[in-house]
């Protein structure tokens, strides 16, 4: 009898191992999504190409910053917006439902919380929002970033 006693207590802790190596990261945006973005086009890549070049401390205005629990995006005159994520939930491969509260300059206005849909494509990063108050509405602004780096 102690040796099935055995043989489970290794068994059970031999699948927690497994299970907790097999965890994601820690933090709320997946992994592959996190970094540096600009938007995707000629600009977004010179202004790539200036950051990677110069190592500032801050990005140029319309850079995407996404760590683990927020995202910042960068403006002009260091107006930055930034999105403290509270939830996110997979919608099928590479895409994401986020929410986020919305922290936006002079930042002494409340948070709101915004739901949006992150897609992952290679080193571009689509980022949707349905324009507009109605969360019926079926218009939806999409941007499209392009990974700076790494």
């Amino acid at each position: 009898m102690k040796a099935h006693t055995l043989a489970a207590a290794v068994l059970a802790g031999l699948c927690a191992t497994l299970a907790h190596a097999a965890a994601p990261a820690a933090g709320l945006t997946p992994v592959d999504m996190r970094g540096l973005w600009f938007p995707k086009g000629e600009d977004g890549t010179a202004k790539c190409a200036a950051y990677l070049g110069r190592k500032p401390v801050e990005p140029d205005p319309g850079a995407l910053v996404v760590s683990e629990a927020q995202i910042q995006q960068w403006a002009e005159n260091t107006q930055t917006t930034v999105y403290f994520v509270t939830d996110v939930q997979a919608r099928r491969a590479h895409t994401w439902r986020v929410q986020a509260l919305v922290d936006v300059p002079p930042y002494e206005k409340p948070k709101v919380l915004e739901t949006y849909v992150m897609e992952l494509r290679q080193d571009e990063l689509l980022w949707s929002r349905r324009r507009g108050e109605d969360a019926m509405a079926e218009q939806v602004d999409t941007a499209v970033y392009a990974r700076c780096g790494y």
